[in-house]
């Protein structure tokens, strides 16, 4: 007779998204985002304290930082915050979400907004893509998105302006001086944030609208943190997402050296 080893069934913990309490982080991008319902804080002592509070009233808290991508200090600082914070939570599980969006969707949705304003009697012949200036790297990475957004659309001219935030050069009255004076007869206004496109008073096409509106903006949410409790029913260690990014901002600003504890010199950007 064969003797047959037991059959080991790999069980996974299931949970239903459901019912995780979501926490929006908001960082720089989310400034004026729309009125979701969702508990918000910016990373540091306001997130803190919500997260534990939070947690105190469920099994599972997930955070989503509310980023495009161009401002990686918000996930950092998300990932420090909830490092901190968790096994304080009363026994509830916290899980960082991956941030809301990346260079790839910014671009898709600015590409959306441009191409439906380009058509039509009162079409706009060029494009102004707004932000709150955010740091230099992340306000140069504007200008490449903003490129690559124009790229086989009808208006051939695009330029970038600041509107609030830190520095911002060009700002907004600059942005469109530009324009004009390249020739632009009739720009549109394009947010490349959450928060709606300035109004200009000069009545043009794009003013006030966001780039995702409050019904996409929840569903975009959603499928982060369907994601966030996927990683973490299914996976190992670090699959709450906290550790892994604690390192999201290098490669972002000057690169710059640091000596180790042994003497040894490593390289990165931040």
């Amino acid at each position: 007779m064969t003797a047959h080893s037991p059959v080991l069934e790999h069980v996974h913990q299931h949970t239903d998204p459901a019912t995780a309490r979501i926490v929006a982080a908001l960082g720089p991008e989310a400034e004026q985002m729309p009125d979701l319902g969702i508990p918000s804080a910016a990373p540091g002592r306001g997130l803190s304290d919500l997260v534990s509070a939070e947690g105190r009233a469920g099994d599972l808290v997930v955070v989503v930082p509310m980023t495009f991508g161009r401002a990686p200090t918000v996930i950092a600082d998300c990932a420090r915050t909830l490092r901190d914070v968790r096994g304080r939570t009363g026994g509830a599980r916290v899980a960082l979400a991956a941030p809301l969006g990346d260079a790839t969707m910014l671009v898709t949705r600015l590409r959306a907004v441009i191409r439906r304003h380009e058509l039509g009697d009162a079409a706009a012949d060029s494009v102004l893509v707004v932000s709150p200036g955010i740091d230099p790297f992340a306000d140069a990475e504007l200008f490449r998105l903003a490129r690559l957004a124009r790229q086989y659309g009808r208006p051939g001219l695009v330029e970038v302006a600041f509107h609030g935030g830190t520095e911002p050069d060009p700002d907004l009255a600059g942005g469109l001086a530009r324009l004009d004076a390249l020739g632009s007869g009739r720009p549109m206004v394009v947010s490349a944030t959450l928060a709606p496109a300035p109004v200009t008073g000069r009545d043009l096409p794009g003013e006030g609208e966001y780039l995702l509106g409050p019904a996409v903006l929840r569903s975009v949410i959603d499928t982060r943190v369907r994601e966030a409790v996927h990683r973490l029913d299914h996976g190992t260690a670090g699959a709450d997402g906290i550790d892994a990014a604690l390192d999201a901002e290098d490669g972002h600003g000057y690169a710059h050296s640091h000596v180790a504890a042994d003497g040894s010199v490593y390289t990165h950007s931040h």
